[in-house]
């Protein structure tokens, strides 16, 4: 079993929770993991285990503000805030011992994936790996969650507008049976940039639910983060 540690730390006036996951010595490699909306980092710390066990990367995953075990209510969390929450997780990971600020990848999903491009106009991010990414318009960015509204290249540029200006490495994974994310909103991200590799997950829905798919999308993980 890879160490892990659990970790409680400040972002704005809400505490976090998160588990840490590195081996020794470390690569200097550091993979952040975000959830999406109405999840927790459960499952992110089996595919952090997975990257850090094959790659001695250093793995924070982390459950969002109103989320897990930490602080808030879901529904009055706005997308302001939890992109405060990805930036505080950012910068816990990249102050850990062994890890290179220049080598830090992303693995989000769904609303962790929309904060994770977000993120990339305040940190350095070398590859992203976003799962069955969602879009919301720009003017619900100080609503609270339970007011979200899907957004599309018109209502919402601001994520595609950042996505389009990321210089590194980018995979976008699509869920065949997706019940959530419509395939306008994968292509939105897809047009936003067109070097970005698109991968389509056979038989998938949303929500991972069945654990070959679940142990497919760690494969994925752990190839894609394996260069960093």
């Amino acid at each position: 079993m890879t160490p892990q540690q659990r970790l409680s730390f400040v972002s704005e006036d809400r505490t976090l929770a998160g588990t840490l996951v590195s081996t020794e010595p470390p690569s200097g490699a550091g993979v952040l993991f975000v959830h999406g909306l109405g999840s927790s980092r459960a499952t992110n710390v089996e595919r952090a285990e997975a990257v850090s066990r094959h790659h001695s990367a250093t793995c924070l995953a982390i459950d969002l503000g109103g989320h897990g075990d930490s602080a808030g209510r879901l529904t009055q969390m706005t997308p302001r805030q939890n992109l405060a929450d990805v930036v505080a997780s950012y910068d816990r990971l990249a102050s850990e011992p062994g890890v290179d600020p220049a080598r830090i990848g992303v693995c989000a999903a769904s609303y962790g994936a929309y904060l994770a491009v977000l993120l990339t106009a305040f940190r350095s991010v070398d590859r992203m790996l976003l799962r069955a990414p969602a879009l919301y318009r720009d003017d619900c960015f100080d609503r609270g969650l339970g007011q979200r509204i899907p957004g599309d290249p018109i209502t919402a540029p601001t994520p595609l507008a950042h996505l389009a200006l990321f210089p590194g490495r980018v995979t976008i994974v699509e869920s065949e049976f997706d019940d959530v994310i419509s395939a306008d909103t994968i292509a939105a991200y897809l047009g936003a940039l067109p070097s970005a590799a698109h991968v389509v997950q056979a038989g998938a829905r949303h929500a991972l639910t069945d654990p070959i798919w679940r142990l497919d999308f760690q494969r994925m993980v752990v190839e894609f983060f394996g260069s960093l």
